[in-house]
């Protein structure tokens, strides 16, 4: 009659440990084709960007959207690990910079490539209300930090649009699939 209850609960702890396997297993299949499908969103490639003091901080990125016109709002998302988070909490200010096509060689730049405010050095960028912006970006919309989630490894942010400016003609920079595109307008 002992022998019946070790065993089975070695058999209950081999099945949990074979539930959890086959659950981390699916978590990342799943986590695979997530990104996959993620490839085929294609999305406007920006450039946030804040100060830590002095210093201008800057990233890419192509987690931006409107979120309301009434009052004007975008939302980004900011990886906590990424250089920026920081500062960005800290002046709670931050500016968006939508790049053109002319732009994609600053992508890997502020992608990594470049630490820290020699980022800045590649590009045409000037002080607007203190903050770092491409001056011959498609647009820049500077913000204040309005409302924030934690969410993963990220945070969701809402910024409120204080000033906007923006240059024709109309000649976003893309991404779509890992790598820069452009877009083209539909004949109808």
């Amino acid at each position: 009659m002992n022998e019946y209850p070790q065993a089975l609960g070695s058999t209950g702890e081999v099945a949990v440990m074979s539930i959890a396997n086959n659950a981390a297993i699916q978590s990342a299949e799943l986590a695979d084709q997530f990104k996959n499908a993620m490839r085929r969103l294609t999305s406007s490639v920006a450039i946030i960007a804040s100060r830590d003091g002095d210093d201008p901080v800057g990233m890419v990125a192509t987690a931006v959207i409107s979120v309301s016109s009434t009052p004007p709002a975008l939302l980004i998302c900011v990886n906590r690990s990424a250089s920026l988070h920081g500062p960005l909490m800290l002046a709670k200010r931050f500016s968006v910079n939508l790049l053109s096509t002319a732009h994609s060689a600053l992508v890997p730049v502020f992608a990594g490539q470049v630490k820290g405010r020699d980022r800045f050095a590649h590009g045409h960028w000037e002080d607007i209300q203190g903050l770092p912006c491409l001056a011959d970006a498609q647009s820049n919309l500077i913000c204040t930090l309005d409302k924030q989630l934690s969410y993963g490894s990220h945070d969701v942010i809402i910024g409120r649009v204080d000033a906007v400016q923006f240059a024709e003609p109309i000649n976003p920079l893309l991404w779509e699939n890992g790598s820069p595109a452009t877009s083209a307008r539909l004949t109808q």
